[in-house]
């Protein structure tokens, strides 16, 4: 069986999942994928390119992930699995047009002989942008409109002979249901105990549990936070403190940098911005050393 394990979301990725955008892509109905506006398909593709430079540039080992060609939101691969030191676990997705990529994933994953530990079934729902490692032993998820409770019972069901904690916390209505508000949207893990956060929409038991784990919290911008729609949070450890985010946020940039970072940059102003998911949505890691 292949190296996997990824119960922390900051040591050194050694082996990823990507998509690539599909080619129909900026001819989705943008207002039914809740898009901001049109996209440009090479853009698209051009941002994408970027991206995937810099992690092949860091020695990462990359499985593609082949899926349905109407299934634009797939080239964020992130939300439809898991890895754990055990296996994976096919995760099910809250935004209905997205229900079908589990199952590319479950493809991939048998094709590579990586053992599938679980899968979360209707009516629970889990996606994998609300699920954050804080430590090896403790995994919290955002209950909001994209993970619900019976998804986090049956994850905690999956995970308990692994004496894994997995904790559920509200997330705020905020932009309501179509938006993408996942946890990762208001955090992101940099390092074993340094997080980027935005304060105004952390759940307040969660920011306790941070407090009493002892993690320094970095406050994202606010301009920055509303530029980006709130991508400048969604920052990628390529190893500790090793950082890749979407270019054009100054300021968040340089609170990380002057907290230590490296930050590594991209254009993701067509797939990230624009298509409601950062350079963390865009990986499903595998492996982490």
């Amino acid at each position: 069986m292949p190296k996997i394990g990824c119960q922390n979301m900051y040591s050194t990725l050694k082996r990823v999942i990507l998509c690539p955008p599909k080619k129909g892509m900026s001819q989705a109905n943008f207002r039914e994928w809740h898009y901001d506006g049109p996209l440009n398909q090479q853009k698209l593709n051009d941002n994408f390119k970027e991206f995937k430079d810099i992690i092949y540039s860091h020695g990462c080992e990359v499985m593609m992930l082949d899926s349905a060609e109407n299934l634009f939101d797939s080239v964020f691969p992130h939300d439809a699995s898991l890895v754990t030191d055990r296996g994976a676990i096919i995760l099910n997705m809250g935004k209905k047009l997205r229900k079908e990529e589990t199952k590319y994933h479950k493809k991939l994953y048998e094709e590579n002989n990586i053992p599938i530990i679980g899968l979360i079934h209707s009516p629970g729902t889990i996606e994998g942008g609300d699920c954050l490692w804080i430590d090896e032993k403790t995994l919290v998820v955002g209950r909001g409109f994209r993970s619900n409770d019976s998804g986090i019972s049956q994850l905690q069901e999956i995970l308990k002979n692994d004496k894994i904690d997995v904790i559920g916390y509200d997330l705020p209505y905020y932009l309501g249901p179509s938006a993408c508000l996942h946890l990762m949207s208001v955090i992101s893990i940099l390092d074993e105990k340094l997080a980027l956060v935005y304060e105004k929409l952390l759940p307040t038991g969660f920011w306790s549990l941070l407090r009493d784990r002892g993690f320094e919290c970095i406050s994202a911008s606010e301009n920055d936070f509303i530029d980006s729609n709130g991508l400048c949070l969604n920052v990628l450890a390529l190893s500790p403190s090793k950082l890749i985010m979407v270019d054009g946020f100054d300021d968040t940039r340089k609170r990380l940098e002057d907290a230590g970072c490296t930050v590594e940059t991209f254009d993701g102003s067509e797939l990230c911005i624009k298509a409601e998911g950062g350079p963390t949505c865009l990986t499903r890691p595998i492996y982490r050393s």
